[in-house]
């Protein structure tokens, strides 16, 4: 018995692909994760709106697959998975950085919902060759696949041959949802502070035990970008942890100031002093 199709178009996001292409494509590199933000309002309106474009029909949801470095969700993780009509999909983060079982979740995914007749259409974001059998498994189905590539992002020649239509995501278009974060200034030094290199003598005092969370984290918000910074608010406020790039670098931080590491009682001083300036 033939399975009728419902008119709809879920669309599957390779985060790993959109992220290094993304920022290929702005910056002439791939970024780590920690230099870029990413607009999640943005991107999914974007992805949404390109979606109806290619297709003319009503989306199911937006599929976002990623690798996951521990229990804990980074900023985006945490915005994504809180958002309407977006599904996170999570594989694991090795030792050395790779992603492993996204592509697997994203066949699995697409296979089973044109199995179903879920979808009449799938619109893909990715560019490694592995994805072509979810492809296949879809169009089997009489599902149309949609490819979406990045500007000047590289994707395989098969992955494109495969899919029923192939459409770029432009440099504009990136720009309207990823960015590249921009180090702070450093404070110029006072007017009357010696020149570098004079030796200044500074009467011996001993350093406090203990030093301020309150310092610790006002320094620290302070190197971030605005972008970072209303990321990092909006995450806390959907998902109460503290994404756990800035939890990370927020306990290195107070570790290179005190020496030590933070008992658990402290830990939890300085993640209440995050949340508490964020809300000022």
């Amino acid at each position: 018995m033939r399975t009728l199709l419902l008119d709809r178009v879920a669309i599957f996001v390779d985060a790993g692909y959109l992220y290094a292409g993304g920022s290929h494509c702005i910056a002439g590199e791939s970024k780590r994760r920690t230099e870029l933000t990413l607009a999640v309002g943005p991107v999914v309106s974007f992805l949404l709106t390109k979606a109806k474009s290619l297709t003319n029909v009503p989306p199911l949801r937006i599929y976002w697959y990623d690798g996951a470095l521990s229990a804990r969700l980074t900023t985006e993780q945490q915005l994504l998975a809180s958002s309407d009509n977006v599904k996170l999909r999570l594989g694991i983060v090795n030792a050395v950085g790779e992603q492993k079982g996204v592509d697997a979740k994203i066949i699995t995914d697409m296979a089973e919902l044109a199995r179903n007749g879920a979808i009449s259409d799938a619109v893909l974001v990715g560019g490694d060759e592995d994805l072509r059998i979810g492809i296949e498994l879809a169009q089997a189905k009489g599902v149309r696949v949609h490819l979406l590539t990045i500007h000047k992002s590289t994707s395989s020649t098969l992955l494109r041959q495969e899919a029923d239509t192939c459409s770029l995501i432009s440099e504009t278009d990136v720009r309207l949802f990823l960015s590249v974060n921009v180090p702070v200034a450093a404070v110029a030094p006072s007017p009357n502070a010696p020149p570098l290199g004079t030796h200044v003598a500074v009467p011996s005092t001993p350093a406090p035990a203990v030093p301020s969370f309150e310092s610790i984290v006002q320094s620290y918000l302070a190197e971030l970008t605005p972008a970072e910074k209303i990321a990092l608010e909006k995450a806390i406020s959907v998902g109460s942890a503290i994404p756990h790039e800035h939890d990370g670098r927020l306990l290195g931080r107070s570790r290179a100031e005190l020496g030590r590491d933070l008992d658990p009682k402290e830990k939890a001083r300085l993640r209440n002093e995050l949340k508490s300036q964020l809300k000022k």
